[in-house]
């Protein structure tokens, strides 16, 4: 069967709602992969794609799903969701499924890693799509049988079965631009999470899928896999061009899990993003790994528009083993002083509550933090999001269960009304250990009479100082 209309949709990805506010979030990004797949399926002649329907703007969600689909009637609804949100998801697909048992059912997005007992649970999802998800959905919408479609989860005889692995897209450049002109309130109801923003027309955009690396708190190889594969520079340069003609995009972040990964086609990038190539010039900035920087690539990054770097330093003790068995101490130091060098600002993110966390080893991550001294630093308490080796090693210890607590997934940090409570413990933290030392991880970084000071001094207009305002009102209820 052929699929010709559909409809894309994502819910709420705040998470306030557990701490009685609004499960909107306040800092929305652009769901780029269902506008991939809008794109994808755009390619379509026969194929009407609907405005994706996006959760951020909806007072209801599940209402809301439930409107579109009456008046538009789809034949697919596919939804996209991560862990922390996907009850949301699966109560719209039982509400999609009253309205017309005849719609298929889809859901794809890193909550796919749980696909077994996902669809256990909720009895009226037909499918679900691991892994990239272009291929796929291209498929279903044309009417091959799901039984022969690669990358998929799917009902057969009664069971829950997979079908046969699929491998990832080689040719990044074959993808389209994600169908922007789908997003509800685009670009100006999307905004980046702070401090990475100066106020001008943002969008997020990735070059690059796939990470070699095996972080023990990430389960990226469960989404774009372990090759790296990265459009050309070519095409990104071209894509930044249509965002900016069309939308009038100004500044950039890169999502990339490591975005300096390929040296040689990131330095091609930087030369082709400076001012006097690309045309116009660009405010952007990005995410990579301490160990793939060095001072000329980080030059060039400054020269094309980079404005931040931020990094996943993760501990001041264990950083070695935690990020795949090749970063050190020494190359957080050297990477956060040469960016600094460059005159670009840097965000440093740390963990707490590591299985083998004591208080002592803690100590160490804030001192560390605070010697390093990024621009900006993050501590969250680790959590064991599915598909990550400290998830599999927590439910093999009974520390967490397979089971429907999924919206207690939340990455834990400041700024939703206080510290998340934690899912994972450790043998010599409990919950309220785990938040104590959060609060005062940022407590002591960010009300350092050194860091107040230096902040002061960089006030270049009111906008500054609000934003510095804002801060630190936002910290010092969050961690009070």
């Amino acid at each position: 069967m052929k699929y010709k209309q559909i409809l894309l949709t994502r819910p709420p990805t705040g998470s306030n709602a557990l701490q009685g506010g609004s499960d909107a979030d306040p800092h929305p990004q652009p769901p780029l992969g269902l506008a991939y797949l809008a794109g994808v399926l755009e390619r379509l002649s026969d194929v009407n794609v609907l405005d994706i329907l996006d959760g951020n703007f909806s007072e209801n969600y599940v209402y809301d799903v439930k409107m579109a689909v009456k008046k538009h009637n789809p034949d697919l609804v596919g939804f996209s969701a991560f862990t922390p949100f996907a009850n949301a998801a699966l109560e719209a697909t039982k509400t999609v499924k009253e309205i017309n048992s005849e719609i298929l059912t889809v859901l794809g997005g890193p909550h796919a890693v749980l696909a077994d007992v996902t669809m256990r649970k909720c009895p009226d999802l037909d499918v679900i799509v691991y892994d990239e998800g272009e291929e796929q959905i291209e498929e279903i919408v044309s009417g091959k049988p799901l039984d022969d479609i690669a990358g998929l989860f799917i009902r057969k005889d009664g069971k829950i079965v997979p079908t046969s692995p699929r491998s990832y897209i080689d040719n990044m450049d074959s993808l389209p631009y994600p169908a922007y002109h789908k997003l509800p309130h685009f670009p100006d109801g999307y905004h980046p999470h702070p401090p990475k923003s100066t106020g001008r027309k943002w969008c997020s955009i990735m070059w690059s899928r796939g990470c070699p690396f095996f972080c023990n708190y990430c389960n990226r190889e469960n989404s774009f896999g372990l090759k790296f594969r990265n459009q050309s520079p070519e095409y990104v340069v071209d894509h930044i061009r249509f965002l900016n003609s069309e939308y009038g995009i100004e500044e950039l972040t890169f999502y990339d899990d490591v975005m300096s990964l390929n040296r040689k086609a990131t330095m091609t990038l930087m030369e082709s993003m400076r001012k006097e190539n690309l045309g116009f010039e660009i405010s952007w900035d990005a995410e990579t790994r301490v160990d793939l920087v060095d001072p000329e690539l980080l030059y060039a990054m400054k020269k094309a528009g980079c404005r931040m770097i931020s990094y996943g330093i993760e501990h001041g003790e264990f950083i070695h083993e935690i990020k795949g068995g090749t970063a050190t101490l020494q190359q957080a130091e050297d990477a956060v002083r040469w960016t600094h060098n460059a005159k670009m600002d840097t965000v440093g993110y740390f963990m707490i509550g590591l299985p083998k966390e004591t208080p002592k080893t803690i100590r160490t991550t804030i001192d560390f933090a605070k010697k390093l001294d990024c621009t900006y630093a993050q501590f969250a308490i680790t959590m064991p999001f599915p598909g990550n080796k400290l998830y599999d090693e927590a439910i093999k210890s009974g520390l967490i269960q397979l089971d429907d607590t999924w919206d207690k997934f939340v990455y834990a940090g400041v700024g939703s009304g206080g510290i998340q409570a934690p899912v994972l413990t450790t043998k010599s933290l409990s919950a309220k250990d785990l938040e104590y030392w959060a609060k005062r991880a940022y407590r002591e970084f960010y009300f350092r009479p050194s860091y107040i000071i230096k902040k002061i001094l960089r006030i270049r207009s009111l906008e500054d100082l609000m934003m510095y305002y804002n801060g630190y009102k936002m910290l010092k209820k969050d961690t009070a």
